[in-house]
Formats: C-alpha cells, structure tokens, sequence
C-alpha cells in the first residue's frame, strides 16, 4: 500500500467539484484521507472521507470501507457523527459527513491537560450514551480510543467517530437479550485481532469474539488516559501491549490521579477488569453509574461546614497576615537589634511568635475535625474541583472567556498611565531633556499619570476577579499543595477515623 499523500488532492479537487469544493486535508488513516469541504448543493460544510485509490481497487478493503458508511449511516444519534452520503466519482470512492469543528480528546489532553472529574464525567456519559444506542442496534464499535472522540468547540459536546473496524450483528436488534443469568450478545467472530492495541479489551488482543462489554473496556482506558493523561500499560511494542491488557491488571486510576473522586475512580477501575463479566453489564448501567457518581456532586455536611468556616475565616487571617508582617515581625527585630530589656524582648519574641503559630493550629484544628467526621482530603479536593468546574462555567457563560470590553480597556488605559508616569519621572530627575515651561508641569502630569495607573489596574483587577473567581482558584491550589497535605498530616497524627456521614447536596444548597 503506497503511503498517504498529498499529491491526491488536485485530482480529488477536479474529480469532486461538480458537487464539493474541496479545502483542506484536516485528518489521515492508513485507509484513507479526510478533507474539509462545502457541499455545493446546501451550502455547507462537511468532512469528506476518501478511501485511497489504491485501496479502491481491492475489493476487500473497498468492501469495509463501504460497510463503515452503512454503518453509520443507520446510527442516528447526537453522539455519533452522522454520514450524508456515500458514492463514486472519477475513481474515488468517498462518503460525506458532518463536520465538527473542535478538537480530538486526544489533542485537549495533549494541549491542555487531563479533564477533571466534572468534565470527564460528562464525556463518560456522553460516549457511554453513543456506545449504548449503537450497541442496542447490534453494533460494537471495536476502536473507541481518544483519537476518534470530537469535542465540538461551540458547545464542548463529545461525538463518536470512525466506525471503520466497527462489527454489525447479522441480526439487527436489542445488544441484550433475556433476563439476568440470560444474556445473549451480537459478537464479532473469533479469530481476529483489529483495533489500537493501547486501547484492546483482553478479549479483543486475545481474538475472541467481543461485544459491547469491549468496548466498555475501550472507553475505561479512554477514561484513564482522559484524567491522568496517561495510559494503564506502556509498551514498546504492539504485541508487549496486547500482552499487558491480556494478563496484568490496570493500576488503580488513583495511583496517577490522586484527586479523582472515589466513585468515580470505581467506575474506571470497574471498566478495566479483565474478565466481561466484571465489568458493567452494558452502557445505559455505566451511564447510569457515572450521572450518580458525578451530577449531583454528594456533599457531605463536615465539608459543606468546612468550607463555611473557611470562607469566614479569611478577613481575620488577611488582619493577621498583614499584623504579623507590618507591625510584629519589625517589632521583634527592632527589640533584639535594640538595647531594650529582655523582658520586651521576650514579649516581642512571643507576639511574633502568636503571630505565626495560631492560624496553624486554628487551621489544624478544623481539619481534625473533618477528619473526626471520616471525611479525608482527596474528598475535599475533589469537592472544591467539582464546584470550580461549575464555577468556571457559569463565569464563562456571564463573561465570556477572555477579557472584553471594560476589563481590556482599563488593563490598556492603566499601561498608558503608567508610561506617561515614567516619562514625567524621567524628565523631573533630568534623563530626558524637556522645555523649562514643560518641565513645570511634569510633577502634576507624573501625579495624575500614576493615580490614573493605579485606579485603572483596580478597575481591571476587580472585573478579571469578577470573571475568573480568583479565592476560589487559591482555595483549590492551597489544598492541592504542599501545605494543604502537610496540615492533614499534622492533623492525623495519632488520629482514629469514623465513619463519614453522607448528606446529598441538592443544587438549591450549593454554598457560595
């Protein structure tokens, strides 16, 4: 098979142009090319994907590639992306589909990280739910890996794609037939091993038949690598892949993403389990388990109180943090740098010393008491990161998620002022050399300058509060971090849990 290039493209162009204004390339397959394009007829765009034309000639890649499109095409659901038409012109054999214009879950981990909780989730459910209506309908989709995941860049919605290996049931009906202990599955037959060896289910690297459980399997690693932008097994090579899912179990998603929260981290550890039987039983269950799990977030009451007292907390701790800096810390090395008696000495030492050491054991104390309640502090980071993803939303829905209008403004008007500052600066000390009548007026112009700096970065400042929720961010950072763990540490020491007790926040509850 000769390699894919470019050079197909103005033949395609010629070949198509009655009907399609080819564009651009925008994806590539060792079967085929994807290009964007304008239907001419309707006047929009599509993804036009072409088998190559040498492949065209075989009858057996010819035939798949044309069963992808039938497929497909008897999928109607808003997480699969749906084909408009299949057909041949001038040689090339290519079908037409909706064009999503966003990225591959591939390419948002890539670029900008693992999702968190609230995000994965939602991608679990939406592909769970794509996954389900195909699997009710006979078809396992045997490739569900991130590189076939789109997130649509206006609404962030996930769509399923690339259903090229995807194996059709003869018999078209229900994915489970019969009651429990009665389960009877469409499969792919045996014999043959298809797919992306880093995302295989053990059935599938082994070549036994498969259904729809495999591809719940598929979607736990999607699931892994999603939240810890990593994979369960690494390998040199394809065949030491195929290995690993076959015989070692997956590490606990925790052990790489240590703030996933508990249920949901089951739900992905259950995805991966060797055996069909462990894992659940078809997707509507995993959907189910992972809008339970995810939406609505349980909040117990510790934390909710918790989080209250934080919240009240933070005026003192600013007065203390600004007493202790401003007025102690010079008090204390004043009095030892000074002849004073020891005694003041002693008192400045101790203030300083109150100073430094009460909000640690206020913030000490707190945590003792979560933790008496059972709550620990992946529990509570997972918490803050559920309500910063929904706080982000909102604020982005409010704001947008640059800055605009007045923010930009006062952000442009401060550096101007701050500018025009300096200029009169330099030219009162004499390092620019102005007119005797200029220079009289370059102590009121630096004064005016830098007050009008100094209220347009406030103006700035308070409007990207406004909009990016800055306490909120510190918060999460604060108890991610280094003295967040070590305060639990400290905590804990010679500390005996009890059970936690779970009260299920209701959205009309959520705390501010």
């Amino acid at each position: 098979m000769t390699q894919p290039t470019e050079l197909d493209l103005p033949d395609l162009r010629a070949a198509l142009a009655d009907a399609y204004d080819i564009e651009v390339p925008i994806g590539r397959g060792g079967m085929s090319h994807v290009y964007l394009a304008r239907e001419r007829r309707l006047d929009r765009r599509v993804a036009i994907k072409v088998l190559l034309p040498d492949l065209a000639r075989d009858d057996a890649r010819r035939g798949r590639f044309l069963r992808e499109a039938r497929t497909v095409a008897r999928l109607t659901h808003p997480g699969i992306v749906p084909i408009f038409t299949v057909d041949e012109i001038g040689g090339f054999v290519f079908f037409a589909m909706a064009y999503v214009a966003g990225e591959t879950l591939s390419q948002r981990v890539t670029t900008r990280g693992p999702l968190d909780a609230y995000e994965a989730g939602r991608l679990l459910r939406e592909v769970g739910d794509a996954l389900g209506y195909a699997h009710a309908r006979g078809v396992v989709h045997r490739d569900v890996k991130p590189d076939n995941i789109l997130l649509d860049a206006a609404t962030g919605r996930a769509l399923l794609s690339d259903f090229g290996i995807a194996y059709e049931s003869p018999s078209w009906g229900s994915a489970l037939v019969g009651g429990p202990g009665l389960l009877r599955r469409p499969s792919a037959p045996r014999g043959l091993v298809v797919g992306t060896a880093a995302f295989m289910s053990p059935e599938q690297a082994s070549g036994d038949a498969v259904d729809a459980r495999s591809d719940i399997y598929s979607l736990g690693v999607v699931a892994y690598y999603a939240l810890s932008g990593s994979l369960p097994f690494r390998a040199k090579t394809d065949v030491a892949m195929l290995a690993q899912h076959i015989a070692d179990p997956a590490p606990p998603i925790t052990s790489v993403a240590r703030f996933v929260p508990p249920r949901l981290a089951q739900i992905v550890d259950r995805c991966l389990a060797k055996e069909p039987w462990a894992r659940f039983a078809d997707a509507a269950t995993l959907v189910r388990a992972v809008v339970d799990a995810v939406e609505p977030l349980p909040v117990p009451l510790a934390v909710r109180a918790f989080l209250v007292r934080g919240s009240h907390l933070e005026g003192p701790a600013l007065i203390n943090t600004f007493m202790t800096g401003a007025i102690l810390l010079p008090m204390a090395v004043a009095a030892w740098l000074s002849s004073t008696p020891p005694a003041e000495r002693v008192f400045a030492s101790a203030a300083l010393a109150a100073g430094l050491i009460v909000p640690g054991v206020v913030a000490v104390a707190r945590v003792r008491r979560l933790l008496a309640a059972g709550h620990d502090r992946g529990e509570l980071v997972a918490i803050l990161e559920a309500r910063q993803v929904r706080r982000r939303e909102e604020l982005n829905f409010v704001y947008g998620p640059r800055p605009v209008g007045m923010e930009r403004a006062m952000a442009w008007l401060a550096r101007v002022a701050l500018l025009g500052a300096a200029t009169a600066a330099a030219g009162i000390v004499g390092v620019v050399a102005v007119p005797l009548e200029v220079a009289l007026l370059l102590p009121a112009v630096a004064v005016a300058s830098a007050a009008t700096a100094l209220l347009a970065s406030i103006v700035a400042r308070a409007r990207t509060e406004q909009r990016t929720d800055p306490r909120g961010e510190r918060r999460l950072r604060f108890w991610r971090g280094a003295a967040g763990r070590w305060l639990f540490h400290i905590a804990g020491l010679g500390f005996e849990r009890t059970t936690p007790v779970v009260t299920v926040l209701h959205s009309s509850e959520t705390p501010a």
